[in-house]
């Protein structure tokens, strides 16, 4: 009788919800209170209390058991999703996508989270494109709970700078550290025809190290043949006026022209680091090492 009932509640579960069963469940404890009171008699009180609580434990662990059988099939579809679009990016010679201009901004907070804002604007390069790949990472293997609270936020750009519609976002992690998200556009652009993205991520405790540990970060990028950028702007804006030691990443005697490194401090008196390169070179790293004091 027991499995009969959860297997009705498992059911009942998949067609309301979460928040349905429990509603639900909560309205029959009231019914029973109601009971008690209407027969007076504090054995029927008990009684339906019980029952009624038993179900409600029931009901919980059910819904419990339930959502963790969705994030693992949730977790199973996304990861294959982002094999068969690494499938189709990378078995293909020919570049994705020319990111013309590269534009991000990383607002540190104190306690180390992390708000971005990227804005690019990029050229097919192949037939048709219908989703475009970035990856990202940390200093620090970050454990699970910060990693599942990371979220990203992507739509386009109309030429006049008006927000278009937002687009669906696949993120997957390569390891602790590292995380590829999938942009989906709505529809293909061709080859030659330019596209405006503008991307925005959370990323709890992502500078954790720079700000609490005292330990100095990376901040730097990839050019690759993939996805290929020419022109970069990379600010990285601390919580307040510090002080702060940079050091370049990847930077050769042959490097590209207009390549340098500024540092400044914004109108709410906040230092901003700036990383500034022109004609980036393809498969080639740069960036900036950044220390406090």
């Amino acid at each position: 009788m027991l499995k009969s009932f959860v297997s009705w509640l498992d059911s009942y579960t998949a067609q309301r919800g979460a928040s349905g069963v429990i509603g639900s469940l909560v309205g029959l404890l009231g019914f029973a209170g109601l009971l008690g009171t209407l027969f007076g008699s504090q054995m029927v009180r008990a009684g339906a209390f019980l029952t009624a609580g038993l179900l409600m434990i029931v009901g919980i662990l059910v819904v419990l058991a339930n959502n963790r059988r969705l994030r693992r099939d949730y977790a199973v579809y996304r990861d294959l999703l982002a094999q068969y679009c690494d499938f189709i990016i990378d078995h293909r010679p020919e570049p994705l996508v020319l990111v013309n201009d590269w534009d991000q901004t990383v607002f540190i907070h104190r306690n180390g989270d992390v708000r971005e804002r990227l804005i690019i604007k990029a050229v097919a390069l192949r037939e048709e494109v219908h989703f475009i790949r970035f990856y990202a990472g940390s200093q620090w293997d970050q454990p699970e709970k910060y990693r599942d609270k990371v979220r990203i936020n992507a739509r386009s750009l109309k030429v006049n700078g008006k927000p278009g519609p937002h687009w669906n976002v696949t993120k997957s992690w390569l390891n602790n550290k590292e995380m590829a998200m999938i942009v989906h556009l709505h529809a293909p652009f061709r080859q030659g025809e330019e596209i405006r993205l503008d991307i925005e991520r959370f990323w709890p405790k992502k500078c954790k190290p720079i700000m609490c540990d005292g330990v100095a970060e990376d901040f730097h990028f990839h050019s690759g043949k993939v996805l290929q950028i020419d022109k970069v702007t990379h600010r990285v804006v601390f919580p307040g006026e510090f002080t702060v030691s940079y050091d370049a990443i990847g930077f050769q005697d042959d490097q590209p022209s207009g390549t340098f490194i500024t540092s400044d401090t914004d109108a709410d008196g906040r230092t901003v680091i700036t990383l500034h390169i022109d004609h980036v070179p393809t498969d080639a790293t740069y960036g900036m090492k950044l220390d406090l004091g």
